[in-house]
């Protein structure tokens, strides 16, 4: 199963806090066994490379998490940006975020949205998109006008065809859009890639 990449992944990781502790206890009784006698240097000894390999396991686990984190937030913040940009070329457009998605077939997907300039929300159709949508994403549309109104009632289920979505980003991503700490790291990450 696929984890939703509109969700950012966690730094911290239950395997490796446990290795941390395991490997304490190691150098505890390690520490022990050296001041209680000289003869259990062995045991001492092996209290320690386990520890220092427990150590090690928890580490790597952390970096890679680390590492997935700080991707994930890159990739978010370069999304709002093109979101951003592609909002600003088009006309009139609107942003609804995907809170639940029933059910899912080849031609599309029954979803609840959320209007979010309104707050309105409701069930939804939306035809087979070129991108993959998940649960948290806000979709950049342009609204059909045969079926949102000014002053008119909403439609029990709005039908989004593929010809009125432009793009995506994540809801999760939006505290880490307006920190100018990682808006700096992306510009650096971005002229690099170029």
């Amino acid at each position: 199963m696929r984890t939703n990449p509109m969700v950012k992944p966690q730094a911290s990781s239950g395997w490796a806090v446990t290795l941390a502790v395991i490997g304490c206890v190691c150098l505890t009784t390690a520490f022990r066994l050296f001041l209680a006698q000289t003869a259990a240097a062995v045991v001492g000894l092996a209290f320690v490379a386990a520890a220092v390999v427990l150590a090690g396991i928890a580490a790597t686990i952390w970096v890679v998490k680390v590492r997935r984190s700080r991707a994930w937030i890159t990739h978010a913040v370069q999304q709002w940006d093109h979101f951003s940009a592609v909002k600003n070329q088009l006309g009139v457009t609107t942003e609804v975020s995907v809170l639940d998605i029933h059910s899912t077939d080849p031609v599309g997907a029954w979803v609840t949205i959320r209007w979010d300039h309104f707050g309105h929300i409701q069930r939804a159709w939306i035809e087979a998109l070129p991108d993959e949508i998940w649960r948290s994403s806000v979709l950049l549309i342009s609204p059909d006008p045969a079926q949102i109104q000014v002053h008119g009632p909403w439609p029990e289920i709005y039908y989004l065809m593929a010809a009125d979505y432009h793009t995506y980003a994540s809801t999760a991503a939006i505290p880490f859009v307006t920190d100018p700490k990682y808006r700096s790291r992306v510009q650096v990450n971005s002229s690099k890639a170029r």
